[in-house]
């Protein structure tokens, strides 16, 4: 491969460009990649894609997200450089050490590269075994050789120790990708066999953590969990474990009041793409949503298996504490404290909602309410007066 730093940046139409198989494979058919998308759309690709050309085709080595959000935004040409690769390891090689540094990797995508390193060093482990080999058999010899030769011959290279080399590349702990391998090669298994379903909430328990992944496996009622995930009677390890250990099913259990959840497409078109939990019943949870078109609260009661979204960090956590202070202030006016609660079940505050936070946190409406009561009591006196004077 020709040095990286002097070839020519080609620009060429995203249409003719494919993605190597690899990346596919590991790293998934699309990935959700939003701030390299806002960067493309507002910068343009500024990193040229890795390109080989060595079959005719031109394939795209590294920069498959940058390529698909490239079509995705209608982009003319991208930016690439062709290196020159003889043959399909070296693509493989170049695959491996370009994307290394990747950002945004889940576990999975990190155990899929584990597995693709293991190809590239268990030769090499392999190689240095038998180079031993030799040397051991080689010492048998040693009272043929000089001293100098000594010293050039019979320098053994060190073990290569597969596990620690992978995991050196992957930048976490031997143990946890020892674990994660594990995990990894159940995952397989159960995709080669067609449980996909169990395959997918194997997956999503991995990326959410190593550890208990391993621990959900190492457990005696793995198989019957990932049985009833299968048959879609819960979609997540926990829930499974809930229901075989307890026979006990609950839907709502990762749902609270008060958290916010994106959903992955807007319930109605003039919806916020977000809707906050605002009651929990017996078979609903109430979502509550900021409509665009009013800029007013509506709110829709969905069965938990109807919520496609994700929990999302609170948005307005600062705006919702002075909220509950004001809420604490026992001359609050009833109206007042109506609004202030309603607004605890939008997703999040508008700026003009926040300043009327600060209108009644500042005392200006107490100010006018007192001010208003002295006006009435003046007037109510001046008539009593009047009265008076009448009477006389």
């Amino acid at each position: 491969m020709s040095a990286l730093d002097n070839r020519d940046v080609i620009y060429i139409p995203p249409a003719e460009l494919v993605i190597h198989e690899k990346l596919i494979k590991i790293y998934g058919e699309k990935e959700n990649r939003p701030k390299l998308e806002t960067s493309i759309r507002e910068e343009g690709i500024i990193t040229p894609l890795e390109v080989s050309s060595r079959t005719g085709q031109k394939v795209v080595l590294s920069g498959k997200c940058r390529l698909q959000i490239a079509k995705k935004l209608g982009l003319a040409t991208v930016p690439i450089k062709i290196g020159n690769y003889l043959s399909p390891q070296q693509e493989l090689n170049a695959v491996f050490s370009l994307n290394i540094t990747r950002g945004n990797k889940t576990n999975f995508q990190k155990l899929a590269e584990g597995k693709s390193w293991e190809s590239v060093f268990r030769p090499q482990a392999k190689e240095r075994q038998q180079e031993g080999a030799s040397y051991a058999r080689t010492c048998l010899l040693s009272s043929n050789l000089t001293e100098a030769e000594d010293e050039t011959h019979l320098q053994e290279k060190p073990r290569l120790d597969v596990r620690a080399a992978v995991a050196n590349k992957l930048k976490i702990s031997t143990g946890s990708y020892s674990k994660g391998k594990k995990v990894f090669e159940l995952i397989s298994q159960l995709q080669d066999s067609g449980k996909l379903y169990a395959a997918d909430a194997l997956l999503r328990e991995l990326n959410r953590s190593i550890d208990a992944a391993y621990k959900f496996i190492s457990c005696p009622q793995r198989d019957e969990v990932l049985d009833v995930i299968e048959k879609g009677e819960v979609n997540s390890i926990r829930d499974g474990l809930g229901l075989v250990r307890t026979s006990f099913r609950n839907p709502f259990r990762g749902f609270a009041i008060g958290q916010v959840y994106q959903f992955r497409e807007r319930l109605r078109p003039e919806f916020e793409i977000c809707g906050r939990v605002i009651k929990i019943t017996n078979e609903f949870i109430e979502f509550g949503f900021r409509s665009l078109s009013s800029m007013s609260l509506e709110t829709v009661n969905l069965r938990p298996q109807q919520v496609d979204a994700f929990l999302v960090e609170e948005p307005s956590m600062e705006e919702r504490k002075r909220i509950f202070r004001l809420l604490q202030k026992p001359n609050l006016i009833y109206p007042m404290r109506l609004a202030v609660t309603e607004m605890l079940k939008l997703p999040h505050l508008t700026m003009e909602e926040e300043a009327f936070l600060r209108l009644l946190e500042g005392g200006k409406l107490e100010e006018m309410i007192s001010q208003r009561r002295i006006e009435l009591e003046m007037l109510s006196r001046n008539e009593n007066a009047g009265v008076l004077v009448l009477l006389r």
